[in-house]
C-alpha cells in the first residue's frame, strides 16, 4: 500500500472492477471517490467492450482494461472497488488484496464463511485495507432509527425486532435470481437488513435459524421467492428478517419492540414511536428529512482511514458477520429450520 503522507499533495488512485449496467454502480462508486480531493479516479476493468466504451466516455483520464491482472500489474493503484456478481467477489477481492492493493467490495463480502475467512487472512497478510460498501449504514433514516432505539432508548431494553420487505411478483430472469450466482434471495436487500440489525443490537449471536420457500409455478430462476432469517442473540432477544416475493399481505418494514414501547414504519420514513413519558402511554410520528450522503460519507472515511487519519468504519469483521448469518440461515432452512450456529458471532 502506498502512503499518501510520504508523498505530499499525491491522490490516491482509484479503479473500479466491473463498469455493467444494472444500477450504473461503476460509476456511482468512481463519482463518490472522486468527491474526495485525494482521491482520483485512474482505472476501469469490465469484460463487455460496449460498458468499456461508456466508462471511456464517463471517465476520458481513466485507464480501461479488459483484464483485472493487467489493471493490477499495470495501473498502479492505490484503492480498487469490485462491483461484480456476488459469487466473483471473493476471488477478484483476493486476487487485488494479493497484489497489495487496498480493497473494497460491494455487499455481500462474499457467499460463504470460508470466502470471507480467506479475504480476511490475505488483508492481514499484505497489510492492506478491506472494506465491504455497507453505504446503508448511513441512510437518514436508519440513522433516526438508531437514535431512537441506542441512544435516546425511547422503547427501553429491546426484545424483538421485526424487518424486511413483503411484496408479490416474481423475479426477473438475471444473475440476481440465480442461487448459484447471487447466493439466495436473502443476500441482496437481505444483507442491508441483517447489517442493520447487527448495527442496532449490540450482543453476541446464540444460533440463527432460516425458513425459505419458493412459488412452484414460478419458472426461469433458481432463487428461493419467501425468505426468513432469525437471530438470537445471547442476551438481547431475538431478530427476524423477511425478503418476501410472496406475501399478498403487507407487512411493516420495520417492528421494534421493547420494555416501555415500540417502532413501527411501513415505509423506512416514517416511524410511529409508542412509549412510556412520566407513566403514559405517548404516540408520535417521527421522520428524517436530511439528505442521504452514506455512500460520500462511506469513501471519505475510506480515504482518511488510508490516510492513517480514522479508524475504519465497515471493517472486515463487521462484514463477515452479515455472512455469517446468511450463511448459517441458509444451511438452517435445508435441515428444515433448524439453528445452527454461525462461523461470525
Amino acid at each position: 500500500m502506498k502512503s499518501v503522507g510520504s508523498s505530499k499533495g499525491r491522490a490516491y488512485r482509484c479503479g473500479v472492477i466491473g463498469y455493467g449496467g444494472a444500477f450504473n454502480m461503476g460509476q456511482a462508486h468512481l463519482s463518490m471517490m472522486s468527491l474526495n480531493p485525494r482521491m482520483e479516479v485512474a482505472a476501469v476493468c469490465e469484460l463487455d467492450p460496449a460498458r468499456l466504451e461508456v466508462a471511456s466516455q464517463d471517465w476520458p483520464q481513466a485507464a480501461l482494461y479488459s483484464r483485472v491482472g493487467d489493471m493490477l500489474r499495470h495501473a498502479d493503484l492505490d484503492l480498487v472497488a469490485v462491483i461484480t456478481p456476488h459469487n466473483t467477489h471473493a476471488k477478484l477481492v483476493t486476487q487485488c488484496l494479493d497484489a497489495r492493493v487496498n480493497t473494497v467490495t460491494e455487499k455481500p463480502m462474499a457467499i460463504t464463511s470460508a470466502q470471507c475467512k480467506a479475504m480476511l487472512s490475505m488483508a492481514r497478510r499484505r497489510r492492506v485495507m478491506l472494506s465491504t460498501f455497507h453505504n446503508r449504514r448511513w441512510d437518514p433514516d436508519f440513522l433516526l432509527l438508531k437514535d431512537l432505539v441506542c441512544k435516546e432508548k425511547l422503547v427501553g431494553r429491546v426484545f424483538r425486532i421485526e424487518c424486511g420487505f413483503y411484496r408479490y411478483g416474481m423475479q426477473r430472469d438475471w444473475w440476481r435470481s440465480d442461487r448459484k450466482v447471487s447466493g439466495g434471495n436473502m443476500y441482496d436487500w437481505g444483507a442491508h437488513f441483517v447489517d442493520w440489525v447487527l448495527q442496532l443490537v449490540s450482543d453476541d449471536i446464540d444460533w440463527v435459524s432460516g425458513f425459505q420457500a419458493k412459488n412452484k409455478q414460478w419458472k426461469g430462476y433458481t432463487n428461493d421467492d419467501h425468505s426468513e432469517v432469525t437471530v438470537k442473540f445471547k442476551k438481547a432477544g431475538e431478530a427476524t428478517v423477511t425478503i418476501s416475493g410472496m406475501s399478498m399481505a403487507p407487512r411493516p418494514e420495520w417492528r421494534i419492540l421493547g420494555e416501555q414501547g415500540s417502532i413501527e414504519s411501513w415505509d423506512r420514513k416514517t416511524y410511529v414511536v409508542n412509549s412510556l413519558v412520566n407513566g403514559r402511554q405517548m404516540s408520535a410520528e417521527l421522520s428524517s428529512n436530511a439528505p442521504n450522503e452514506g455512500a460520500q460519507t462511506y469513501y471519505r472515511n475510506v480515504c482518511r482511514h488510508i490516510q492513517g487519519r480514522a479508524r475504519l468504519s465497515v471493517t472486515p469483521e463487521s462484514s463477515s458477520r452479515v455472512i455469517g448469518v446468511l450463511e448459517a440461515a441458509t444451511k438452517s432452512a435445508m435441515k428444515g429450520s433448524q439453528p445452527v450456529r454461525p462461523a461470525f458471532r
